[in-house]
């Protein structure tokens, strides 16, 4: 077959996607599960926090230095799965705290 942008196209897929469709369904559930609990706790620990009398500010610096944390620790080691579930439980809280802000309006 010919190289065409099409093709280089197609084999760059092939090379994002393959890692993801090739892993055990286990790996891919823990994967998913981190990704879902992250949110579920992080916008379970906001409405509570929002429900009381703490300043918000200093909680979202909090939360931001831990993300940050998170990150510089996932760029050190990328293969391990433990590194990959934190990654996913951080995505997942991200997730959590963006929507919530739009859901209060700011």
């Amino acid at each position: 077959m010919q190289k065409t942008k099409f093709s280089e196209l197609l084999d760059s897929l092939v090379i994002i996607f393959n890692p993801i469709i090739s892993d055990t369904w286990g790996k891919r559930s823990v994967l998913l599960l981190s990704l879902l609990l992250g949110f579920y706790f992080t916008n379970s620990f906001l409405s509570f926090l929002l429900d009381k009398s703490f300043n918000t500010i200093f909680l979202a610096i909090i939360i931001l230095l831990i993300m940050e944390l998170v990150i510089r620790s996932y760029l050190i080691s990328k293969t391990s799965i433990p590194v990959t579930i934190i990654n996913n439980i951080r995505i997942g809280s991200t997730y959590a705290l963006i929507l919530e802000a739009y859901k209060l309006g700011s």
